[in-house]
């Protein structure tokens, strides 16, 4: 465009596609889904848009809530122009609080103070959502947009799809579909999901979706990011997603045999995990940007930069696990996430105390996003708080003791059980319990000594079966703890300089770690 107009050095303003103002929330769609839709509506306030996909749910959806009390009129393709028009300047006008719509509805709308829009049914695809959630809360004023899901939506749009007569378009119809049922499953960010999708990175952590606001336990799945990922690279970056996860779940499909990928060396290694849980993993490669898929309609899923750290060691993978569909049917709540939202609330009146002190406000002491790291990975040490994203160097000297002993006495008070080692650890173990040395471990593994010493450190403050003694001469030991006890566990430059440059700082961590077991 630029070179068309053959303009020469012109100011380029790039906009976001971010709607910080708002909320953004995808809810299972209940059997008795309209008083689902009803309670929604009476739990805001002002006015609304309710979308359907069918003229004749726009209809009854329409009716009901008049019934229940609540002002509502329909609007779709197959009323009269006149009818439509009526309808849309009663609501602009505050005559009525709620429109309900198909997709056609609110293209020209200036209506800047719609609070909360609603999707009855899944949308067709994520640009179509972003356009129609994106006519709440114009005026900058806080808005909530929700979509009701179930599997039953995705049937329904399969159908529309099928009476399309071009193969292409149907193609990229059902990538689009695939992808707002990415956005409608996903467990990460919803707005990193949306804005990702324009090819706008977000860091995630938006406090303003339920997955920020309600976020899953983490777990590490850094070893199956890499089982799949390889499998990725060995069909040489040519295949989907659900041709990957049969590979590695060992499919007998004739499609497999066909092109030899049940003689790749990553066939079946994923037969522990079922192929949902092989989705959730992939999707929140994607939306953390950390694989890349191409929009041609295929859905070729294609290597990164990011993809090569996971598979040289380079870079963990943290995925946010949903509870089961057996937790959710009885409404069971998780004890982790309990656990994570009674420290968070813990958290949050600590930072209260601290910004009131300072006359700031609480946000500039940690951002919510930060507080739910901690309640959910519950750093007992300094050093490992530090490793927090949102924690400065600055912030741990300033905060840094505070917010440990408070994680430390509520681990205590709920008698929390000490964490278990991850996989990568116990690999490491193994290879210990054999006899090799740490740098032979190192070789082994393809790490640094660097990161097999914190392992083991690690180990060892978990009570695992370390012999202290075969990683750190005797003698030095004692030296080391009095050292310890003399200047703090903090931090290990600190000792050294105590100690000396004799004493690494590898059997500094190590005796740190033996020290701290003892319950110092």
């Amino acid at each position: 465009f630029i070179q068309q107009l053959e303009l020469r050095q012109p100011k380029v303003h790039i906009a976001s596609f971010n709607r910080p103002n708002l909320y953004y929330d995808v809810q299972p769609k209940q059997r008795q889904s309209y008083q689902q839709l009803l309670k929604q509506i009476r739990s805001h306030q002002g006015s609304g848009i309710v979308y359907c996909t069918s003229r004749r749910s726009v209809e009854e959806v329409a009716f009901r809530l008049q019934n229940d009390g609540i002002s509502a009129l329909p609007y779709h393709g197959g009323m009269t122009d006149k009818a439509r028009a009526t309808n849309q300047n009663r609501f602009i006008r505050d005559d009525v609080r709620v429109i309900v719509a198909t997709v056609a509805f609110g293209m020209g709308i200036n209506k800047p103070d719609v609070r909360f829009v609603i999707h009855y049914d899944l949308p067709r695809n994520i640009e179509s959502y972003y356009q129609e959630s994106g006519r709440a809360g114009r005026d900058g004023e806080p808005a909530t947009c929700t979509v009701l899901y179930s599997a039953s939506d995705i049937s329904k749009l399969h159908y529309l799809i099928d009476q399309k007569p071009d193969p292409k378009e149907q193609r990229i119809a059902y990538q689009q579909l695939n992808q707002i049922v990415d956005y409608a499953e996903g467990t990460d960010c919803r707005r990193r999901i949306l804005l990702g999708y324009f090819g706008e990175r977000f860091p995630g952590n938006c406090e303003k979706c339920d997955n920020c606001c309600y976020p899953k336990p983490l777990e590490d799945w850094t070893i199956e990011a890499q089982k799949f990922l390889s499998c990725v690279a060995r069909c040489r970056e040519r295949f989907g997603m659900n041709h990957i996860i049969q590979v590695l779940r060992g499919s007998k499909s004739k499609k497999i045999e066909q092109y030899g990928h049940h003689l790749l060396s990553t066939y079946g290694i994923g037969k522990d995990k079922t192929a949902e849980a092989w989705k959730i993993l992939v999707r929140s490669l994607l939306h953390q940007g950390l694989v890349d898929q191409t929009t041609d309609g295929y859905s070729v899923l294609k290597l990164n930069k990011l993809s090569w750290e996971i598979l040289r060691k380079q870079r963990s993978v943290y995925v946010p696990i949903p509870q089961s569909s057996v937790e959710k049917a009885l409404g069971e709540i998780n004890p982790r996430v309990a656990e994570a939202e009674i420290l968070l609330e813990k958290l949050r009146k600590l930072r209260k105390q601290l910004a009131d002190r300072q006359s700031i406000p609480p946000y500039v002491v940690f951002a919510d996003s930060t507080l739910k790291l901690m309640a959910q990975l519950k750093p007992k040490t300094l050093e490992n708080f530090g490793k927090l994203s949102g924690v400065t160097q600055y912030k741990v000297t300033q905060y840094g003791e505070q917010f440990v002993s408070e994680i430390q006495a509520f681990c205590q008070e709920q008698k929390l059980p000490e964490p278990l080692p991850s996989s990568t650890h116990m690999k490491t173990l193994q290879f210990y319990q054999q006899g090799l040395s740490v740098e032979e471990i190192a070789q082994q593994r393809g790490y640094t000594t660097r990161t097999i010493i914190d392992h083991l450190s690690q180990l060892i403050e978990m009570n695992q079966p370390v012999d202290l003694k075969r990683l750190v001469p005797l003698e030095r030991h004692e030296p080391i703890i009095k050292a310890i006890e003399k200047v703090g566990d903090q931090y290990l430059k600190k000792v050294r300089e105590y100690l000396g440059e004799r004493y690494s700082y590898e059997d500094i961590q190590l005796v740190r770690a033996w020290w701290r077991r003892q319950g110092n």
